[in-house]
């Protein structure tokens, strides 16, 4: 009876401190919800909007000279919320950096950025001054034979 117990509390607690839909403080709209991550965070950096193709949205922000970390837009029952999910990277006197992340609904991709033309899909942002892939799944650096899952040819850049 006290395994039995100990099972319930465990399994309470570990389900209780997983992120969720219901931990979100959700917003009307995209951007509110943008709006209220900048303000709550007091971000004085630039910020790419990418639309995924499997309607997934991520925010790339740069902060400082050459710091990078992303950022997801979560909809949930028809409302808004703005997570970060990843660390920063700085890619300072280096060519470029990539990392995986992993999103809200699961999906796993990675990211890459760079001064230079490396990937043939990539796309340039002239605000960022940076060719931009992300690519479904895990990668190497030096791969090239890769599919950008960026759903459309323009990268919205928001502030």
């Amino acid at each position: 009876m006290k395994k039995f117990i100990l099972l319930i509390v465990v399994f309470i607690f570990v389900s209780g401190c997983q992120p969720g839909a219901s931990n979100l403080i959700l917003f009307e709209t995209k951007d509110e919800s943008i709006k209220n991550y900048i303000e709550e965070n007091s971000l004085k950096g630039s910020i790419l909007e990418i639309d995924l193709e499997n309607q997934e949205t991520v925010l790339l922000f740069k902060q400082m000279q050459d710091k990078y970390y992303l950022g997801e837009v979560v909809k949930s029952k028809e409302k808004y919320s703005l997570l970060r999910i990843s660390d920063g990277v700085a890619i300072g006197n280096t060519t470029g950096a990539m990392w995986d992340f992993k999103t809200f609904k699961g999906n796993v991709y990675t990211l890459k950025i760079s001064k230079n033309k490396e990937d043939s899909d990539s796309i340039f942002n002239k605000e960022f001054g940076l060719y931009v892939s992300i690519v479904n799944g895990k990668r190497n650096y030096e791969d090239e034979n890769t599919v950008n899952v960026i759903s459309s040819s323009q990268i919205i850049f928001i502030q």
